[in-house]
């Protein structure tokens, strides 16, 4: 196999990579959004960490695909990729895998959009209900003086007969 016909290989098998590592992703942004919305924190915790590992191995492979094209005189990047496809011969799987791969990126940004909105709604409600809480704290703390007396004044209501 020469070196163009390697690289066309490395470039696929790559691709497949992708494209398994972003279903996965985009699975897991799905799952993510569901536990945001019941609240899961033990499994939002969960999913951080593997959404890490994740996009780790997403950048790898981003990174040997490029070095792949640019090992045969493609630019390293999508408009490299989108010449390569253009000038191999028998792209068509490789485009396929391409078009699946921009795909689920697509689909996995919005999810991340939306979990993104949520995760900022969450943080609202609670800033909301600190805040809250804390009014009212300052409020019962100025109800009592140093010496841990009440500093409210009781005073007869109308018609309160005092003896």
């Amino acid at each position: 196999m020469n070196a163009i016909g390697s690289g066309h290989a490395a470039i696929q098998q790559c691709l497949q990579e992708e494209v398994s590592v972003m279903s996965s992703l985009a699975d897991l942004l799905k799952q993510e959004q569901s536990a945001l919305v019941e609240s899961d924190i033990v499994q939002l915790n969960d999913f951080t960490q593997s959404k890490g590992q994740l996009v780790v191995k997403m950048t790898e492979l981003e990174k040997k695909r490029n070095s792949f094209l640019s090992d045969l005189g493609f630019n390293a990047d999508i408009d490299g990729m989108q010449a390569y496809l253009q000038q191999a011969d028998d792209a068509q799987a490789i485009a396929k895998h391409w078009d699946a791969l921009l795909q689920l990126t697509g689909q996995a940004k919005e999810d991340n959009r939306t979990n993104g909105l949520l995760i900022n709604r969450r943080l609202s409600l609670n800033q909301a209900t600190l805040n809250l809480l804390q009014q009212n704290t300052n409020q019962a703390g100025s109800m009592y003086g140093p010496n841990g007396q009440s500093t409210v004044k009781s005073t007869p209501g109308k018609g309160y007969i005092a003896t």
